[in-house]
């Protein structure tokens, strides 16, 4: 017997953004495994990691709601503008002062203080007179160590201020152990870059060597013991553990540069912080984002493989994503319209006829298999559709709405990196599905390449386009399209075939990136469904249909 399905257009199954979609995340949530990893402490995977509408933030919720102490940082309330405008950090940059002992310094220390709130149930109106901060106290006083003893003493009664205002006093005292060590010499700091220019080369050195000892003579190794003393103190209790999570690293809350750096600082005490061992802490990074922050930051020696044991790269399966979708309209509809249960396959067409294309399949080959994709796909077939059902019409007109939105989202998503990526994929439009190099050469490029040399981008794209345009130059057009190729590889807008046996890859799927040479060598390019209707890709009726190999 066929059901009967009623619904409204403006039904959905989903919001895009975990925080706006509690209800439905408490009902739906699919575990891949992923949350026994970050619940367990002794596991090092503290590091989610996963590209923009991947489940990152649902994944921190479930975890949120899974324990019983927890506690969610905010960076916005850190306030870490406040060092970009700071004398003494402006200062110590100018002379080209490493600051990466100082910022993980500062995580240290606002991660511990923050550990011991949630452990103590330290709040505001606890005074450091009150007797369960003396016993705390007392413990480091009776095990002889004086070091944590000291540390927490001079702290005692700062140690209920705001995260914001624990980092303006470190930052203070780093400024008044400065002053202290240059003595006659102090009033530079204030002069900035300007004043420089009235210090002899040797002066400066010798300006730098102390502003180096200060640096290297902060805290971080006092706090380093401190870590010890504390896991044989506050938290040795196996049947006790503790969860600090982070996320949002990727919203406005600080420039890039000085982003860049107290991300890579945190992710160094991540590291430290294993040697507690009931105790975790766990962030929540996209991957261009991570691979901005190595890129930014990375230094002699640096091996970005010594992290991958703590990264939980997230990847979901067609099936996850047919079981997240199964389940959520299950839901929606025993929430709005029966108690019966309902099905994708009761709401969504029949197959194509003559063992054609299934409608999940038509709708995840438009995705880069992420639950976001999915999920505002389905919402725009719901707007599109009409008396009660989605036909195949309806797929393709809400095709032609949601691909708008994911060209427009990858836009967003890859902005900082590539904030030309909406003029460059202009290469692409009008074209067939699958071309090659040299289809792409001609008028198109050089009408983006004049657009890219009058804007005022800074990115790879854009900096060779001004090159390009110098009198002297020696870059070739096909230098630019080779960079324009391992940005639309990079974000998955194509997928690349070097040779006539090779499959296509993909960078949402195989390779994360491709390099210069890769783009040079490429044979075929394919457009992803996604964007066909966005670009006005030339298709005929079998292509629209046609089977993809990356699902």
């Amino acid at each position: 017997m066929t059901k009967t399905i009623v619904f409204n257009k403006n039904l959905r199954i989903g919001e895009l953004d975990a925080e706006a979609d509690s209800n439905l995340l408490d009902h739906c949530f699919i575990d891949n495994g992923y949350i026994d990893q970050l619940l367990d402490v002794n596991n090092p995977k503290s590091i989610i990691l996963g590209r923009t509408g991947s489940g990152k933030s649902a994944l921190l919720y479930k975890l949120e709601r899974s324990v019983h102490k927890c506690k969610r940082l905010d960076l916005h309330d850190i306030s870490i503008k406040f060092l970009e405008h700071s004398d003494i950090i402006n200062f110590f940059e100018s002379i080209d002062v490493k600051l990466d002992l100082f910022y993980r310094m500062l995580w240290r220390h606002i991660l511990i203080l923050e550990l011991l709130k949630l452990r103590y149930d330290f709040t505001a109106d606890t005074s450091s007179n009150s007797s369960i901060f003396r016993n705390f106290l007392d413990w480091f006083k009776t095990h002889n160590e004086r070091k944590a003893y000291d540390y927490f003493q001079q702290w005692g009664d700062k140690f209920w201020l705001e995260t914001d205002e624990q980092l303006k006093q470190i930052t203070t005292k780093l400024e008044s152990d400065t002053k202290a060590s240059l003595g006659l010499n102090s009033q530079i700091i204030q002069a900035g870059v300007e004043g420089l220019s009235r210090y002899s080369e040797e002066q400066i050195t010798d300006i730098k060597r102390k502003a180096h000892q200060v640096i290297d003579g902060s805290q971080i190794a006092n706090l380093n013991q401190i870590l010890d003393s504390l896991n044989q103190s506050a938290f040795n209790d196996p049947q006790k553990k503790f969860y600090l999570i982070i996320d949002q690293l990727d919203e406005d809350w600080a420039n890039t540069a000085t982003r860049c750096k107290f991300i890579r600082a945190l992710i160094e005490e991540i590291k430290s912080f294993r040697k507690i061992t009931n105790i975790k802490l766990v962030i929540a990074l996209r991957k261009d984002l991570l691979q901005l922050v190595f890129d930014k930051t990375r230094d002699s020696g640096f091996q970005e493989e010594k992290y991958e044991s703590y990264i939980l790269d997230i990847v979901w399966q067609k099936d996850d994503l047919r079981n997240l979708v199964e389940r959520r309209i299950n839901q929606v509809f025993k929430s709005q319209y029966t108690n019966h249960e309902v099905e994708f396959d009761d709401i969504f067409p029949t197959p194509r006829k003559k063992g054609g294309q299934l409608a999940f399949d038509f709708l995840i080959e438009r995705t880069l298999s992420r639950p976001r994709d999915i999920l505002q796909f389905v919402n725009c077939c719901f707007q599109a559709s009409s008396d009660n059902k989605i036909s195949w019409r309806a797929l393709l007109a809400a095709e032609a709405v949601y691909s708008g939105k994911r060209l427009n989202s990858l836009s967003e998503e890859w902005s900082q990196i590539y904030p030309s990526l909406l003029t460059i994929t202009e290469i692409l439009r009008g074209k067939k599905a699958n071309i090659s190099r040299s289809d792409l050469s001609g008028a198109e490029l050089q009408d983006i390449i004049l657009e890219l040399f009058s804007c005022e981008y800074n990115d790879q794209c854009s900096e060779i386009c001004k090159r390009y345009m110098e009198s002297k130059t020696s870059v070739k057009e096909s230098e630019i399209l080779s960079i324009f190729l391992t940005a639309l590889y990079k974000v998955g807008i194509i997928g690349i075939k070097l040779s006539s046996l090779d499959t296509f890859v993909w960078s949402f799927i195989d390779q994360p990136s491709i390099t210069i040479g890769d783009a040079k060598r490429t044979q075929s390019i394919k457009i992803h469904k996604m964007l066909h209707r966005a670009l006005d890709i030339i298709l005929n009726q079998n292509e629209i249909y046609a089977k993809e190999d990356y699902t």
